[in-house]
C-alpha cells in the first residue's frame, strides 16, 4: 500500500493580521508574538478541523519559537510589514519596552452604582487611575525613516505615539489604549507637556451617536448609553469630552 507523503507546511506562504506573503518561519514568530500562549494561538488561527495536523506540528515547536522584538520591528523598512510587526507586538508590550515618557497622571475618586447577587443596587467607592504616555518619533523610526517623513517639526511630532494606561475597576487588569495626538494634547501642536490630559484621552476612546445622553454604563468593553428626553440619534458617532465622561458615567464594572 502506497503511503501519502506528509504535507510540507514550510513551503507555503502565510497571512498574518490581514497581510499575506509571510514565510513559514516569519509567520510562526509573528503568531508567537501576538498570541504568546499556545491555547490563544489555537483559538485565533486553528479555525477549522482540517488544520489539526498543522496545529500539532506547531505545538511541538511552540516553546522554541522566538517572538519578534521591538528592535526588529523598528529596523523593518517595509511599511506594511512593519505595521504587522507592531500590530502583533501590541500597544502594551510596545510601550513597556520603549520606556515611554509619562505626560500626565490623574487619580479620580468615584462613586458608582453596582448591583449585588439579588440585583439590589448599592454605591461603590473607588479611585480610578489614568496615565498618559508618549513615545517620540525619534524612538519609533530610524534616522533614515525620519528623513522620509518630512523634515518639518510638525510632521515629525505627528509621528509620536500616545497611549493611555488604565486599570479595570473590577479585576484590576492593566490596559494600554492607543490615542491620537489630538486626544492626548487637546488638538494643540506645541511641544510642551502642560496640555496633556489623561482623562480627556480616555474619554476620547468612548463614542456615541446619541446627543445629550442621560447616563452611560460600562461593562468591560461594552458601552451602553441611556438617552434622555432631549436626545437625538446622529448619523455618525462622536467622542466623549472629558466633562461628559466625568458627568455621565453612572456604572463601571
Amino acid at each position: 500500500m502506497k503511503m501519502n507523503k506528509k504535507f510540507d507546511y514550510t513551503k507555503l506562504s502565510y497571512s498574518v493580521d490581514g497581510r499575506s506573503g509571510f514565510s513559514f518561519s516569519s509567520a510562526l514568530r509573528l503568531w508567537k508574538t501576538k498570541y504568546k500562549v499556545l491555547e490563544d494561538f489555537k483559538r485565533g488561527v486553528i479555525i477549522h478541523n482540517g488544520l489539526t495536523e498543522f496545529y500539532n506540528m506547531i505545538a511541538e515547536m511552540w516553546e522554541d519559537i522566538k517572538p519578534i522584538t521591538v528592535e526588529e520591528a523598528l529596523k523593518e523598512e517595509n511599511t506594511e510589514t512593519r505595521r504587522t510587526y507592531f500590530s502583533c507586538i501590541g500597544v502594551e508590550d510596545l510601550f513597556k519596552q520603549m520606556k515611554p515618557k509619562l505626560l500626565d497622571k490623574q487619580e479620580i475618586k468615584k462613586k458608582r452604582k453596582r448591583w449585588d447577587d439579588k440585583n439590589d443596587p448599592y454605591e461603590y467607592d473607588f479611585t480610578d487611575v489614568y496615565e498618559l504616555y508618549q513615545i517620540p518619533a525619534s524612538k519609533l523610526f530610524t534616522k533614515e525613516q525620519l528623513k522620509n517623513v518630512s523634515r518639518s517639526l510638525w510632521n515629525i511630532q505627528r509621528s509620536d505615539a500616545y497611549a493611555v494606561r488604565c486599570w479595570c475597576t473590577t479585576t484590576n487588569r492593566e490596559y494600554w489604549i492607543y490615542v491620537p495626538r489630538e486626544a492626548a494634547l487637546g488638538g494643540r501642536w506645541e511641544s510642551d507637556d502642560d496640555k496633556a490630559d489623561a482623562v480627556r484621552a480616555i474619554a476620547w476612546t468612548i463614542r456615541t451617536n446619541i446627543t445629550q445622553p442621560e447616563r452611560i454604563y460600562r461593562q468591560g468593553d461594552i458601552i451602553i448609553v441611556k438617552a434622555s428626553d432631549k436626545s437625538k440619534v446622529m448619523p455618525g458617532a462622536t467622542h466623549l469630552s472629558k466633562e461628559e465622561y466625568l458627568k455621565l458615567m453612572y456604572s463601571e464594572t
